[in-house]
């Protein structure tokens, strides 16, 4: 009966919900605001991806199919220049391999930069392993290489670099110079800029293992889902084996995930999402996915952590890497309008650095404290409403103390859309 009253509650509180989107989009029309702005997820996704996934949920007979999951990885880590990719649920379950495959074990220290998604710190708390903050530069919020060395003890085994927003780190190869002097391991967070280049490379392939993330907030979806990679073949081993120990998600679990590519492209990307998106959601708004759960953000691991992709998602994935590339040119022509912007206002642009390729995944900005904490302003001038990627350093969670740049960055930092 409880049960029963509390669906009768949610469905309730959707209805209402379309309701009062509605009357805004009706107050929009009369005064001629745009209906819908450019959407920070999903935005990758299309029609055929759509269709891909009605056809998965009309015909489950092969689920269960691993060949469609190693031609994924092989589809990806060819397009990467890797020689080695395994897939998985989440970029957070990647770097969980990646720590496995690197032999890291309780009491070890590895240096994280103090700005970053709680999901990395995790993932290294959930192996045991001790987390050493070092704050970032701001040129492209990656590490500072002039403030890591003297967090490196003689317990530290490995450094973890990031390529955030969809730009190459500023100090790539000096981090990975430094490691190898004090023979640590580095771990490359992709998760924000696959795609990336280097002199000639893309990211994730200097260091000794990387991860990379195609959670709807990122450059390609999946809804939820990462890779590992590596060139090692010793390291590929390993992350085999962690591969094999953790199992596929459950039926409900897929078609959950499947739903929600339909969920996305209706409520994120269809030119006419102000009402489809609505709709979609009154019916199968029940099955949406939340990417990092209230558990996460206090540092617990949830029940599903841990599980390696399944066939109908390797198959939206091999989908979405036919257009990855043509969606990342189009966020670089589309960060041209910030650059021009910032070059109008007299905001810094991020740094592109030397022989790199950047892919956008967002445009960032450091504004006035108030232009973060209030964004109407960006709707009203731009037609956009900016991301907020990180309210705190550690985001969603908790901050850490000492860290001017990364204070810097929450107070400051917001991100501008690079799709529309």
């Amino acid at each position: 009966m409880k049960n029963t009253l509390k669906a009768e509650y949610i469905e309730i509180r959707r209805f209402l919900k379309v309701g009062k989107n509605q009357a805004r989009n009706l107050k929009k029309i009369l005064s001629g605001e745009p209906l819908v702005t450019p959407s920070l997820v999903s935005m990758t996704l299309d029609s055929d991806d759509v269709n891909l996934a009605k056809k998965l949920l009309a015909d489950r007979g092969k689920w269960d199919d691993s060949s469609t999951v190693e031609s994924f990885e092989s589809k990806f880590a060819a397009w990467n220049s890797s020689k080695y990719a395994l897939a998985f649920m989440a970029g957070r379950v990647a770097l969980s391999a990646c720590i496995y495959a690197l032999g890291l074990r309780p009491g070890d220290e590895v240096i994280v930069p103090a700005y970053t998604c709680v999901v990395v710190p995790n993932a290294f708390k959930f192996a045991s392993v001790k987390v050493v903050y070092s704050d970032i530069e701001l040129d492209t919020y990656g590490l500072d290489i002039n403030r890591i060395e003297a967090r490196i003890t003689s317990k530290t085994r490995a450094i973890l670099l990031h390529h955030l927003y969809g730009l190459v780190c500023r100090d790539y190869q000096a981090i990975v110079d430094l490691a190898k002097h004090y023979n640590l391991k580095v771990i490359e967070d992709c998760a924000h800029s696959t795609g990336a280049e280097f002199r000639g490379q893309k990211v994730g392939n200097l260091g000794d293992v990387a991860f990379y993330s195609s959670e709807h907030s990122k450059i390609f979806t999946t809804i939820q889902g990462g890779i590992a990679t590596t060139n090692n073949p010793e390291l590929a081993t390993k992350l085999e084996e962690y591969y094999q120990q953790v199992p596929y998600p459950k039926v409900g679990w897929l078609d959950k995930q499947l739903h929600n590519v339909i969920l996305d492209f209706y409520k994120f990307k269809h030119p006419q999402r102000w009402w489809l998106g609505d709709i979609w959601d009154l019916r199968y708004g029940h099955k949406q996915l939340i990417s990092t759960t209230l558990e996460e953000t206090k540092g617990i691991r949830p029940k599903h952590y841990g599980q390696k992709m399944a066939a109908p998602l390797a198959a939206i994935g091999s989908n979405q890497l036919l257009k990855i590339d043509s969606y990342n040119d189009r966020r670089r022509k589309y960060a041209k309008r910030w650059d021009y912007w910032c070059e109008e206002h007299g905001y810094r642009k991020p740094t592109v650095i030397q022989d790199s390729i950047p892919v956008y995944l967002r445009y960032p900005i450091l504004v006035e404290p108030e232009k973060k904490r209030n964004t109407t302003w960006a709707y009203k001038k731009l037609g956009v409403i900016p991301g907020v990627w990180f309210r705190t350093n550690i985001h969603p969670s908790q901050t850490v103390e000492g860290f001017p740049n990364a204070d810097k960055a929450v107070e400051c930092c917001i991100n501008f859309p690079c799709l529309n």
